[in-house]
């Protein structure tokens, strides 16, 4: 009798539920940077972890598509896939997660699809982002089911634009060698705009051979050496700063920071950072006024 209880429960097949969670709807300004669109749970049956490669969502609303310049997944405040722009045909996106985001047998997971708006996105315009079909998530073999779901918020264009930052890449004072503290890439951040901007998070892409731990002890600082974040290593090719408190750029103004890391590389190992996506540095208009 245990034989064949053990037995049937192999046999069960892979489940996937997917759940949209509740988010409140709300107006954004045109420019807008990481606006929460779609919270997606997935919870998985007992039978075996379950290996979610991709989804595919749509466009809703109103607003013209153009508005959104850019969709992309998150988890854990970092970002999971490319950005991708809605298709002018269909308004659809199909994002795809490499590694693929395991749910854990009886687990669960869950990420957030992030719009990012363009800064002459039209007034009063309406959007929402929704799976339309169980199909539309890619997890193998598994069975996929809807649970009972919120409804997707709805974001409306409201205002005027809130400013932002550019970044541009400066080149190295010197070849990058092994050995401790050394300088991996320099930027500089300019505020646009008429408002002051606070950056929160930076994520660098290391576009060379360097991973993992050919970089240790990485760290984000100001033209006076004061450290505004630490990491440990890279995470694969990623440098995820979160600052410990919030960068002040006044509009207008121009500010240098440095990334300096102990390099375990060797010399066949490559270093260019880039910022793959604009919202990879994450500003916002500041909150108190000078």
């Amino acid at each position: 009798m245990t034989g064949s209880l053990l037995l049937s429960a192999v046999l069960l097949p892979l489940a996937l539920s997917v759940q949209v969670q509740e988010l409140q709807s709300a107006s954004v300004p045109p420019g807008a940077q990481r606006v929460a669109m779609l919270d997606l749970q997935f919870s998985a049956s007992c039978s075996g972890d379950i290996d979610v490669r991709g989804i595919t969502v749509a466009h809703g609303g109103m607003g013209a598509i153009r508005d959104v310049s850019s969709l992309y997944v998150m988890r854990d405040g970092q970002r999971i896939s490319r950005g991708r722009a809605p298709s002018s045909r269909d308004g659809s996106v199909t994002f795809s997660f490499r590694p693929a985001l395991t749910v854990p047998a009886c687990g669960q997971n869950s990420v957030t699809v992030m719009a990012d708006f363009s800064p002459d996105a039209a007034a009063a315009g309406e959007h929402r982002i929704v799976l339309r079909t169980p199909g539309a998530i890619d997890a193998g073999d598994a069975v996929v089911t809807f649970a009972a779901v919120a409804a997707a918020p709805v974001r409306t264009t409201a205002g005027v634009s809130q400013g932002s930052v550019s970044v541009a890449f400066l080149p190295l004072l010197q070849r990058v060698t092994y050995g401790d503290h050394r300088t991996v890439a320099r930027l500089r951040l300019t505020a646009e705009g008429t408002y002051d901007q606070e950056m929160d998070a930076l994520t660098l892409t290391n576009d060379g051979s360097a991973r993992g731990t050919d970089l240790q002890n990485l760290t984000l600082e100001t033209s006076r050496g004061t450290v505004l974040a630490r990491l440990a290593s890279l995470r694969g090719q990623e440098a995820f700063f979160v600052l410990t408190s919030p960068l002040l750029l006044q509009h207008g103004a121009v500010m240098m920071l440095t990334v300096r890391a102990d390099v375990r590389a060797g010399r066949r190992r490559t270093i260019g950072f880039t910022l793959e996506e604009p919202s990879d540095l994450f500003a916002h208009r500041a909150r108190t006024r000078r």
